[in-house]
């Protein structure tokens, strides 16, 4: 295998293992977009938060799996309480004061998290070590790399079984062709939005532990980057569809990786962007998103 070959297929995993990451954050970011189009500033804070959280079960001893699913749950718990507290009671006001509401809880969120776990960037232990790896054609890769793509890849197809097949799917989708529609044909809407802000701050622990194991560490710096990166991916792929999500944080880190080996590591992240902008002025609604029909 030629050098230029094996360099080129290494960026594309990597590309895709942090891809997959971004595709994670992105899709727990779009459930909640796309129930009431309001964006969700607090999204980054709370999938650090649980992430900080999952650290202290393994700090204290337990199971990493087992940290995991009780991090995780527990980010589903707070992303709850905040659609309950902060987002419900505003839900029907213009759309600035959610996104300021929005952002009060990233700043609470955020707040407590620096004081307990400090400013600092804390080392995250890996799930599994880099140096565990297999080769194919004399083309080495990390089992670390298969595990982040396995990993989305089953969340994705869970999701997508949950969406389709399940009342709790239907209903979902009902929501978000339109609220007072889905409400007025009986619809408990009040039970359903919280059970999807909970399954986004589950699924964004699940990319947030994914990506501080692959790269070691976790800050609450991370939180601002998250919304911002699941923002840009969600819009990239489409708001409205979980594939369009999926597909658009897998294309967003392809476009960084690939930036960052062949052109500078300096713009690999403002190249990423400069894809989305082109996307985005040829297609507005994203590459599998559609226009929201809207009633006159």
């Amino acid at each position: 295998m030629s050098s230029e070959l094996e360099y080129f297929l290494s960026q594309l995993i990597n590309g895709l293992a942090l891809g997959s990451m971004y595709a994670m954050i992105a899709v727990g970011y779009s459930m909640v977009y796309s129930l009431l189009y309001q964006v969700n500033f607090a999204h980054g804070d709370l999938y650090v938060f649980g992430t900080f959280i999952v650290l202290s079960f393994i700090t204290a001893g337990l199971p990493m799996i087992l940290a995991i699913i009780l991090g995780a749950a527990a980010a589903g718990l707070i992303g709850m309480i905040i659609e309950r507290t902060v987002y419900r009671p505003v839900r029907g006001a213009n759309r600035i004061v959610p996104m300021i509401s929005a952002l009060g809880a990233a700043f609470v969120l955020r707040t407590i998290a620096q004081v307990t776990w400090g400013a600092e960037m804390l080392s995250f232990p890996a799930l599994i070590s880099r140096n565990a790896a297999f080769n194919i054609g004399g083309f080495r890769v990390q089992y670390q790399q298969v595990m982040v793509l396995g990993v989305a890849a089953a969340a994705m197809l869970l999701l997508t079984f949950v969406m389709e097949k399940t009342k709790l799917g239907r209903a979902t989708q009902c929501i978000m062709q339109d609220i007072n529609t889905a409400s007025l044909m009986g619809i408990p809407v009040n039970k359903i939005i919280p059970m999807v802000y909970a399954m986004g701050g589950f699924l964004g622990v699940i990319g947030g532990v994914l990506y501080c194991s692959y790269y070691n560490n976790i800050s609450i710096s991370m939180g601002m980057w998250g919304t911002i990166k699941a923002w840009a991916a969600a819009m990239l792929g489409g708001v409205g569809t979980f594939y369009g999500s999926f597909f658009g944080g897998i294309l967003f880190g392809l476009a960084e990786t690939f930036a960052g080996g062949y052109i500078s590591t300096g713009f690999k992240e403002a190249i990423g962007y400069i894809v989305i902008v082109i996307i985005l002025l040829i297609k507005p609604t994203g590459l599998f998103g559609k226009k929201k029909a809207k009633k006159v």
